[in-house]
């Protein structure tokens, strides 16, 4: 069962929601102090957010992003604006989807259930870290590691990595990793995913790791590892 935390002011919509979701056996928990949205998220520790842009006393572009520097939880930003700068937006704060009113419950729980599986899918006692020489990704930390000099990554910047470190020396197309991080990638502005590679870039280069990541214009990118594995010789 999911634990769902919901964050909408329109009380008959919260409702239907709620109500809708329990149908899937989730237990969804709904947030009425919104002044104190942050704190209550995170003391409530559910296994993700869904977070309504047009709030009392603040937006949800400023919840998402203060509640971004404390937790890994996925956000589904749910408005009726229907523009691209307002999804980018969302994406750039760190939400890991967005939806727009009105939608069918069945389309909210598909998201729900990609973005937990996104989240959560890979986090298993077998598996929680990838080593190739003196490179380590932690999956739970979000941190990057070169010869015992660790950064932290964003949590996009650690899926974009964590994807191309799965796939060593294989290239792969940006429309894959468009998918890897949103469900719906006819609204993200080429430039974002331009971004985020190009800050890996600079943080592996910042612990040593230099040309690891290869771009192949107008197609995508390959992590190469064979710099790395001298390093277990």
């Amino acid at each position: 069962m999911y634990k769902i935390a919901l964050v909408e002011d329109d009380s008959e919509l919260s409702s239907m929601i709620s109500t809708m979701l329990m149908n899937y056996e989730c237990e969804v928990v709904v947030i009425r102090d919104f002044e104190q949205v942050v704190e209550q998220l995170l003391e409530l520790k559910a296994d993700i957010v869904l977070l309504d842009i047009n709030l009392p006393y603040v937006d949800g572009f400023h919840i998402c992003k203060n509640l971004r520097k404390e937790s890994t939880v996925p956000i589904i930003m749910i408005s009726a604006r229907n523009n691209d700068l307002d999804q980018i937006l969302g994406m750039e704060l760190g939400a890991d989807d967005y939806i727009i009113k009105p939608f069918s419950i069945e389309v909210l729980h598909s998201k729900i259930k990609a973005s937990i599986r996104r989240a959560y899918g890979a986090f298993t006692p077998e598996k929680s870290k990838i080593t190739i020489g003196n490179f380590t990704l932690d999956y739970h930390s979000f941190a990057v590691s070169n010869g015992g000099i660790e950064i932290e990554l964003t949590k996009n910047e650690y899926k974009i990595l964590k994807y191309l470190a799965e796939k060593p020396n294989e290239l792969v197309a940006r429309e894959k990793l468009l998918r890897e991080l949103w469900d719906d990638v006819s609204f993200i502005d080429n430039n974002t995913l331009n971004v985020n590679i190009s800050r890996i870039k600079n943080k592996l280069n910042d612990i040593g790791m230099k040309e690891v990541i290869h771009t192949k214009r107008g197609y995508g990118y390959k992590f190469v590892t064979a710099d790395l594995e001298k390093m277990n010789e």
